[in-house]
């Protein structure tokens, strides 16, 4: 039997959404999800999410998406609001950055750490996961940042780090330099197909986790729409979120995963 962490990264955005990413944990339909705590629902979402995890029989993943670029978030520390005001950059500035090798180092570990904290405050335990927004775990700077900021947090156990790119020679770096911090990499497989069609994402399943090496993280964005997500998200992506919400909902997605001996992990 393989195991695949099924996951979310994105509790936090909307309230429809955040519903249908619990009732889906809750149902076994999906393994884990990421929190992103610098957004604005947080502090009232954060109290169903535990409710929800604390009841479930099954184990569920519950970690955080630091947010260090791009919309529907807002900076956290002191150190990042001061340079950024409410906003935060776009990713191309930390790419560039890392790039050159001029990387703020203590402006990124300021927010870095008071995200972390959020988390760890509002949860009552340190995350079991996490990733970087955008992808900027794939920087190797960032992700010394990250690991060194999860070191000072002293949490109770090491959370797992989700690798942002598929296995070549930039995830192969990034699981060195983590192994020689102690941490683990959960690889990152093809995300769920962007459809908008559940006969067509049934079929597509059929096939999608073969080939996976044990434990890959499988990305999904279901939801459903309510007003929130109608104003921040164009409507061919809120039909994919409900479009694999639809599908890990049903029935005949559990039968797929029987058929395919792939357990959710």
């Amino acid at each position: 039997m393989k195991r695949i962490t099924l996951g979310s990264l994105d509790y936090g955005l909307s309230f429809a959404v955040d519903r249908t990413l619990r009732d889906l944990l809750e149902n076994g339909r999906l393994s884990a999800v990421c929190c992103v705590v610098a957004g604005d629902l947080w502090a009232r979402e954060f109290k169903p999410l535990q409710e929800t995890v604390l009841q479930m029989r099954h184990k569920a993943l519950v970690g955080v998406t630091l947010a260090l670029s791009g919309d529907r978030v807002r900076p956290l520390s002191p150190a990042m609001r001061d340079v950024y005001g409410e906003e935060m950059p776009g990713p191309g500035t930390w790419e560039r950055r890392a790039m050159l090798r001029l990387l703020p180092e203590e402006l990124i570990s300021a927010e870095v750490s008071a995200q972390l904290a959020q988390f760890a405050q509002r949860f009552g335990k340190g995350p079991d996961l996490i990733a970087v927004r955008h992808g900027l775990l794939a920087r190797l700077g960032i992700a010394g940042i990250v690991m060194q900021e999860v070191e000072k947090a002293g949490f109770e156990s090491t959370p797992m780090l989700v690798a942002p790119v598929e296995p070549g020679m930039q995830a192969s770096r990034l699981e060195r330099l983590a192994k020689t911090r102690g941490f683990k990499c959960l690889r990152k497989g093809p995300p769920l197909p962007t459809t908008d069609q559940p006969e067509e994402l049934h079929r597509l399943l059929k096939n999608h986790f073969d080939g996976l090496p044990d434990m890959t993280f499988v990305a999904s964005i279901p939801g459903k729409a309510d007003d929130r997500l109608r104003r921040e998200e164009p409507r061919d992506k809120i039909a994919i979120r409900e479009c694999q919400r639809e599908v890990l909902s049903s029935g005949r997605f559990f039968r797929t995963l029987d058929e395919k001996d792939v357990f959710l992990h």
